[in-house]
Formats: C-alpha cells, structure tokens, sequence
C-alpha cells in the first residue's frame, strides 16, 4: 500500500509539473514555429512575414513582426505588428493564442489614430492547436470621417498542417469622397456589401498555392456620377495536375449603368468576361518564380535586375514552356444591351511536343499555331457606334461592311452582325457563322 501511495505522490508530483511546465512548453514551441513562417498561406511571393523580436515568458510571451509588400516597382513596404501569447492550453486542443495589433510607423501614428478615433484599426486573435492548425479571427475597427466612411468588418482564416487553408472577410460599406472635378462635383467611391472568400492548398517546399479558388463579391459599386455595377464579382481558379498547370479569372457584373455613356451603350446585363491559360508546364514556372524571389533577395529589390533576371529564367525555360502545347482562352466576352447581346469567343494554342522544334525555328510555331474566335453585335449597337464617331466615319465605314457581308465574312440576318474566324496552318480564314 506504501508503495501505491508513493507511486499516486510521484505521478501527482508528474502531472502537476506538466500542466505547471505546459505553459512555459508551449511558448517555445509558438516560438520554433513563429520562426519558421516565411510565406503567409495563398498569397503571392511579393508578400512576406518576418519575426523580429521574441521575448519568452511563463505564461504569457510577446513579440514583433513585420509584413514586407514588394511593388511590380520594386519598392518594399513595411508593416509591422506587435503579437501577444497567451500560453495556456486549452481543452479544445489549443496550446496558444495569440492576439496581433497592427503597429503604425511613427510618422503616420498621429493620422491613423485620428481617422480610427483611437481604436485599433485591426486586431486578428489565432488559436494554434497540437496537431499544426490555426483558426484566425480578425476585425476591422469603423472609420466615420467626412471623407472615409467604413463599416468596419471581420475576417477568418483557417490552416491544417496539410497545407489547406480558408479566408472569409465582410464588409457592409466603404465610402471615399475625394476633391471636386472640373465641375466641381465631388469625386466619390461607394461600395456596399463586399464579401471575400478564398480556399486552397499551399505546397511547402515552394509556397506556391498550386490548388485553389478565390471570389470577391460586391452588391453594388457608384463612381460618382460617372455610373455604377451591381451584382459585381470577381473569381480565379487554378489547378494543379502533375506537370500540367491551369488558371483561370472571371468578371462577372449582373447589372451596369454609365450615366455618362451614349445612350446605346448606357445600360448593361449579365456582363461576362471570363479568361484563362491552361498546359503550362508546372516544374518550368516553379523554378521561374524561385528565381524570381531570389533576385528579389539578392537585388534589394532593384525592378530593372530583378526582370532581368526572370527574363532569363523565362528563356531557359522557354523550350519547356512550349513543349507543354500552352492554351489561352477567352470564354466568353459578353453583355446585354437594349438592342441585344454581344459576345466574343477566342482561343489560341500550340500543340504539345513541339518545344524543341519551335526554340531551333521560331517561324514554325506560326504553322503549328491554331487560333480561333467568334464575334456577334447588333446591328443597331453598331449604327449607334458609328453614330457616335460622326458623319464622316459613319459613311467611310458603311461601304467596307457591306462589302465584307457580300464576300461572306460577316453575316447580316436579323438585326444582328456576326463573323467566325480562324488562324490554322499559317492561313487566316474569315467566314459566316
């Protein structure tokens, strides 16, 4: 029975310096992992995450850190933050949660906190859990200024240890007003009921987000007077397959009005406009975008040395590029008028396997190249466009219409203006639907 009883002491003794220790555990282990964080999940390699200072304590440790923005220009932005941690496990498998506040320069402290009227502008709270997940939730502080109008707002994002991760932010309303125009009309933004969401899978050892979607919806946009989109949202896609790469961006806008546009062209429906590139060769581009992050590290982000530098990548890789047969898309350009729809289609690719060939003559790509699209308008939409151009226009244009219409490259039946063309084998081919 002695031995029972200091057997239950010495696992008391255990157990107690476990959960004692747990704390203390845990902020090393934040710590390790803070360190570690590079690229921030789906995002491009032109934004990055830096630790600057870790200060370790029982129960709570804090922390400094930094994003770096790159410009296309090469210019670097800092923003910096400051991370609380709380070191406490909790029952739902959380062994920290850390609270990070946005951290102004000195030189803009005073005006950001003016125009937030002292609160904070963002504070994101992320639960770290044992098995490699976080689960972020952020809020935007409002802003009611005579010329900043923001509802404020909340995001959440959410990684596993896979590499999957999840944003979803809203926003009710953002309003800009900005200086008067020639007309002394002030020049203003609205936006209502902005939503983004975005999901995918994010590779470890390059940081690229091979897999994944994204969508930003807005209910209604005005410029001022100049008109205004509702129903507006913009959306990606990209797919890894082995080697084989794809991406594609769509616009979509189910309702347009340009106040200042001629009447023909005013009113807008169901605007689409949806691209994409498919088969390019995925381990080309990987490398691409590494030499990419390399110059920008070894350059300082110099712009001239750093498209220096993917110039060259490119080019070496140029024979894999093509040997993969790339396709580019357009599926659809359209939009309701009044007078009704217009539509353009358009797709161009090279075969696969031609790499090599194409590199050692470059003029045979354009026997290989297969180029094909199609394009509808009303007629009246397109009276009304050479309304709009003048008398003179209007009548120079009039002739070489009716005489593609008589060659048959553009079909003239009920009230609409088509045409089919196509690039095949080095000929161009124009002909009626």
């Amino acid at each position: 029975m002695e031995r029972m009883n200091k057997l239950a002491v010495g696992l008391g003794v255990v157990i107690v310096a476990g959960i004692a220790a747990a704390p203390y555990v845990s902020g090393m282990m934040i710590e390790k992992r803070m360190q570690s964080v590079s690229a921030l999940p789906g995002l491009s390699d032109g934004i990055t995450w830096s630790l600057d200072s870790y200060q370790r304590g029982y129960l709570s440790s804090t922390a400094t850190s930094h994003v770096t923005l790159a410009g296309a220009d090469g210019t670097r932005y800092l923003i910096h933050f400051k991370q609380t941690i709380n070191q406490i496990p909790g029952v739902d498998g959380r062994y920290a949660t850390i609270q990070t506040v946005w951290v102004p320069d000195a030189d803009i402290k005073p005006q950001v906190e003016q125009l937030f009227s002292g609160k904070e502008p963002v504070v994101l709270n992320t639960a770290l859990n044992i098995f490699g997940g976080s689960h972020t939730e952020g809020e935007f502080a409002p802003i009611s200024k005579p010329q900043v109008a923001f509802s404020g707002g909340k995001m959440t994002i959410d990684t596993v240890a896979s590499g999957k991760f999840t944003y979803a932010a809203a926003f009710d309303s953002l309003n800009i007003t900005g200086q008067r125009d020639e007309k002394g009309m002030p020049q203003s933004v609205a936006f209502k009921g902005i939503t983004l969401d975005a999901n995918g899978l994010m590779d470890k050892k390059s940081h690229i987000a091979w897999n994944g979607q994204f969508a930003m919806k807005v209910a209604s946009l005005t410029v001022g007077n100049e008109g205004a989109l509702s129903g507006l949202a913009l959306t990606s896609h990209s797919v890894r397959t082995g080697d084989d790469f794809a991406v594609d961006v769509g616009l979509d806008v189910v309702e347009a009005d340009f106040s200042a546009a001629p009447p023909a062209f005013r009113a807008m429906k169901d605007l689409k406009f949806k691209y994409g590139v498919s088969r390019i060769d995925a381990p080309a581009l990987e490398d691409i975008i590494k030499q990419a992050q390399l110059a920008q590290k070894q350059t300082m982000g110099d712009p001239d040395k750093i498209k220096q530098a993917v110039s060259m990548s490119v080019m070496s890789h140029l024979p894999a590029l093509l040997n993969a047969g790339p396709k580019f898309e357009i599926d659809p350009i359209s939009f309701k008028l009044p007078d009704g729809t217009v539509a353009m289609h358009f797709s161009a690719e090279l075969p696969p396997g031609h790499g090599n060939d194409g590199m050692n003559n470059p003029m045979s790509l354009l026997n290989l190249l297969d180029m094909k699209g199609d394009f509808s308008i009303p007629e009246a939409v397109y009276r009304a466009a050479q309304t709009e151009a003048g008398p003179d226009r209007q009548a120079t244009n009039e002739q070489p219409l009716q005489q593609m219409v008589q060659k048959g490259y553009v079909t003239q039946s009920n009230g609409m203006l088509s045409t089919n063309f196509a690039f095949n084998a080095g000929q161009l081919t124009i002909k009626q639907p």
